[in-house]
């Protein structure tokens, strides 16, 4: 074996030796080593992990590579139509959408007593109207909106209608009439969890009485209430 010292810019002719120690940072191969000689067999970059990749494989469009148990990288064939990227422990996989399912209720609460009447400063259930259960889906919303017509028995009472959504929080409006009479109005629109929340319509005056109608031409009150899950 021979072993030849060669300066930076010197050239080297040999036959059947070894070159030992590294190569000038301007040394250039003429001739691509190999994959199985520890090259990549082509000239360019591209070429060159076109040439890499290809090892793990026959390469089609849409393949990807990921590093697999043992740590090496290595090629997972494209997926099908719908299909979406997952997890499968420690491995990606390819896997197949499940189809989006959305359900939709819509619901009236009704028994409003007409003339239903309070006098009461805080907050009480509707006469007539009973709480209603939503849906006990996890992850599921529901929404409503109160609309009431009402009468002030003297001027200058306040009134007000809400709903409870039973999760520590109530939605309502006040309105204050100028004088003894009509009004209409409109719970504030709520939106909660379907976690097996209930719904109750209640009602309030701070002073006097206030009534709730529900009957008549132009006097109903009604509370719809729309859940998705």
């Amino acid at each position: 074996m021979y072993y030849v010292k060669a300066l930076k810019g010197d050239r080297i002719e040999l036959g059947n030796c070894n070159l030992v120690g590294a190569f000038s940072s301007d040394t250039t191969i003429s001739t691509p080593v190999a994959i199985n000689k520890g090259g990549t067999g082509q000239t360019t970059a591209q070429a060159a992990l076109d040439a890499l990749a290809a090892a793990s494989g026959t390469l089609v469009r849409g393949d990807i590579f990921y590093v697999d148990a043992s740590l090496n990288v290595v090629r997972l064939a494209r997926g099908s139509d719908n299909q979406v990227l997952k997890m499968s422990g420690s491995d990606v996989n390819w896997e197949t959408l499940a189809a989006a399912g959305v359900t939709t209720n819509t619901r009236r609460i009704t028994g409003i007593t007409n003339n239903a009447s309070t006098t009461s400063s805080t907050l009480v259930s509707i006469t007539g109207t009973s709480s209603v259960a939503l849906s006990d889906q996890t992850g599921g919303i529901a929404s409503g909106v109160f609309n009431f017509t009402a009468e002030n028995n003297s001027s200058g009472s306040q009134s007000r209608g809400a709903i409870d959504a039973n999760d520590g929080l109530n939605y309502g409006c006040a309105y204050a009439c100028p004088s003894a009479g009509y009004f209409t109005g409109s719970a504030c629109s709520f939106s909660t969890d379907t976690d097996g929340d209930t719904v109750q319509l209640q009602f309030a005056c701070n002073a006097n009485t206030t009534t709730i109608h529900n009957g008549g031409t132009y006097d109903s009150s009604v509370c719809i209430i729309s859940e998705v899950y």
